[in-house]
């Protein structure tokens, strides 16, 4: 979106501060080298992705405001790969990923910015037409005797509903000479974390909601379901989260369009054969930096102790994992996918059941 659009930046066109050119240079190479990662680490509402959002959307917030189209932004990471791919191939290798990655995060961005920016402009109109009107202007910036937001409700629903960044909000009603209720808005994004804690209470990491013999079932699922999504869709996949009941699995990876009902076939086949194949689920224990030498797969790396759990179902799958797991295969029964859809830009979501075999 240009300076054309709904929001209509300070200094459109004028050369950058040096301030706001050293955040760009320094955001730009840290999310050329996120992104670069072997493990695939894409923006997201979590973990990593999260980070990663952050400095993107920054960046491109720095280009509006000076009236800079955003397309720079993959212009300048080109720039990063290049200088820096020989000392680290990895960013020459993951090229392609990174340039496209940020164009997808760079589109989903522009039409948030577009409806936020909307909105919150047209609050503040309504403010400015307020101050204009009324003698008494309340309590706000004592600079110019403006009032705040009355409270941190309207910022908390432009980042619920729309994705808007609390920090642009600020930025904009700054430009305007209000401030923002940050206390409202932290009291409100408290009260959404209670709420999120409250409805998941019981479960444990990696999605176990309990740990009776059909959820250990359905965990080994889940990683054959892996498995068999690397094998037919590409080694890229990989997991973005996991939930699991004691009647069915949700299984969230990364993959960038809808998946076929062709594909979909071969995956709940290819975990049908492995049931079919009655294969002992082999168990290790050794420390993080062994277990990825040796091929094992896991996600959220930092949260890892000095022993970890390695579980094994040979051909299939090698992945870090907390357990628990069927001892064999063959306990599984018949592997059925529900449905797949999309969980979030660039993430899809599968829902599966076991069901018993037909004597």
């Amino acid at each position: 979106m240009g300076p054309g659009g709904p929001y209509r930046p300070l200094g459109a066109g004028k050369e950058l501060p040096l301030r706001d050119r050293r955040i760009i240079a320094e955001h730009v190479r840290a999310v050329t080298f996120i992104l670069g990662d072997p493990r695939r680490i894409v923006p997201s509402n979590t973990e990593q992705g999260y980070i990663l959002r952050r400095l993107i959307r920054r960046i491109i917030r720095l280009f509006q405001k000076a009236g800079m189209e955003s397309d720079c932004l993959r212009g300048l990471s080109a720039i990063v790969i290049d200088q820096y791919r020989d000392v680290y191939p990895e960013l020459g290798e993951n090229r392609d990923f990174i340039l496209e990655e940020l164009q997808k995060e760079q589109t989903l961005f522009s039409r948030i910015l577009e409806e936020g920016l909307r909105k919150a402009n047209r609050y503040l109109d309504s403010l400015e037409a307020g101050c204009r009107n009324e003698e008494q202007r309340g309590t706000g910036s004592p600079e110019n005797g403006k009032p705040a937001m009355p409270s941190g409700e309207l910022a908390f629903r432009l980042y619920d509903t729309y994705g808007f960044p609390i920090e642009f909000t600020a930025e904009l009603a700054r430009e305007r000479g209000f401030a923002v209720d940050m206390d409202g808005f932290q009291r409100k994004f408290e009260e959404h974390q209670e709420k999120s804690r409250k409805a998941s209470a019981g479960k444990f990491a990696g999605g176990l909601a309990e740990h009776s013999e059909q959820t250990a079932r359905l965990h080994t699922a889940t990683h054959l379901l892996g498995g068999a999504l690397r094998k037919v869709l590409g080694e890229d996949v990989s997991q973005r989260g996991s939930n699991i009941n004691a009647e069915r699995l949700r299984f969230d990876f990364s993959f960038g369009r809808k998946v076929t009902k062709e594909e979909l076939a071969q995956v709940e086949a290819m975990v049908n054969e492995a049931i079919d194949r009655k294969i002992d689920i082999v168990l290790e224990e050794m420390p993080p930096q062994e277990a990825w030498r040796s091929g094992a797969i896991g996600i959220f790396s930092e949260k890892y102790g000095d022993m970890v759990k390695v579980y094994t179902i040979p051909g299939y799958s090698r992945e870090i994992c907390g357990g628990p797991h069927a001892g064999n295969t063959e306990e599984l029964g018949r592997f059925r996918i529900l449905k797949e859809e999309a969980s979030s830009a660039g993430v899809r979501r599968i829902k599966a059941v076991l069901e018993r075999k037909e004597s």
